[in-house]
């Protein structure tokens, strides 16, 4: 049996990525900018289709890194500009079903008072993030984890 097995897995991590890259991200909207941290952890924005003002902030470990060195990778940041606030989040997990009394894994510190959003988040081998709504045509500046971009909303 671990002889069929690790072939499968080889192929699953080889499949997997590319299947992803293939026609399903166009689908999330335009790349606005990304940034690749370190082996494979990546922040990414993305104007949300057919939404004026809307950007998609999502972070993620895709070639697995966080495997390689054990553990959650902590991607918790914020996004300022002219009238940021938040829409909702997308795939935070509650820690609820891990611990009866577990503070939450992820969590939205800050939903738009003040201009900026800011979270609490921490991913192993999946995306999470925040969709957010600014002003059209104005910047906006996201810090999370190690990694910092600013994009023009569309």
């Amino acid at each position: 049996m671990p002889r069929l097995l690790i072939p499968i897995l080889a192929l699953a991590t080889v499949a997997l990525p590319a299947a992803e890259g293939k026609g399903r991200h166009h689908e999330l909207g335009q790349l606005l900018a990304r940034q690749v941290v370190d082996a494979g952890h990546i922040l990414e924005i993305r104007a949300v289709q057919g939404s004026s003002g809307q950007i998609l902030v999502r972070w993620g470990d895709l070639d697995k890194a966080v495997g390689k060195g054990g553990g959650r990778f902590d991607w918790s940041g914020s996004a300022s500009g002219d009238s940021v606030s938040l829409v909702r989040t997308m795939a935070f997990e509650s820690g609820k079903d891990d611990k009866p009394k577990a503070k939450a894994i992820d969590r939205v510190v800050d939903s738009g008072s003040g201009g900026g959003v800011s979270w609490s988040a921490r991913t192993s081998s999946a995306w999470d993030g925040v969709v957010l709504q600014a002003r059209s045509g104005s910047s906006v500046q996201i810090q999370a984890g190690p990694a910092n971009l600013s994009v023009a909303v569309p």
